[in-house]
């Protein structure tokens, strides 16, 4: 159980129900993860518009997102986001327990598209060694395709996970 008391389905009220609600509704259930954001509202609310954004994706995207999380999780020893994202990995990706155990160190067994497979590892670079990111790799991930937005929300699904990894730890989530 958390540090910090958490609002409860029961316990919510406004914005942070509605919210609930359609977390509910998605997930079947909102956990204590989900629920340690609604002690701000308006971080409830970025951070479920950013979970429907990433649900939105193609399954290879919506991979490539959860190995994103999963492996800054891993590096960051948050056992509650390994769980959570490997689970996804497994169940909804097919990925094996052994897979999950080398992804980190090799990312082909993640089995993603090439352009995929390349922004995966840019986005695990802007978090181990943003200051090696040079006009170069933005030069490359624009001849994949990709526009200023879609650079930065890598970018930031990336930071997001050491916010949240230090979020849970700090409050002890389950």
């Amino acid at each position: 159980m958390s540090l910090l008391k958490v609002a409860t389905m029961q316990e919510a009220q406004g914005e942070v129900k509605e919210i609930f609600n359609e977390v509910e509704s998605a997930f079947g259930a909102v956990t204590e993860g989900l629920s340690l954001w609604a002690l701000n509202p308006e971080a409830l609310k970025f951070q479920w518009n950013f979970i429907k954004k990433q649900m939105n994706n193609d399954a290879d995207t919506q991979k490539m997102y959860t190995l994103i999380r999963y492996i800054v999780s891993e590096k960051n020893h948050c056992e509650y986001c390994i769980g959570l994202n490997g689970g996804m990995l497994m169940n909804m990706f097919g990925m094996s327990q052994e897979e999950l155990s080398e992804v980190a160190d090799n990312l082909s067994v993640a089995k993603l598209t090439p352009k995929n497979e390349k922004l995966l590892a840019f986005a695990l670079r802007s978090v181990t060694g943003p200051r090696s990111i040079d006009k170069n790799d933005i030069e490359a991930l624009y001849a994949l395709g990709l526009g200023d937005k879609e650079i930065f929300d890598l970018v930031l699904t990336a930071s997001m996970m050491l916010v949240v990894n230090t979020l849970f730890d700090s409050f002890d989530v389950e």
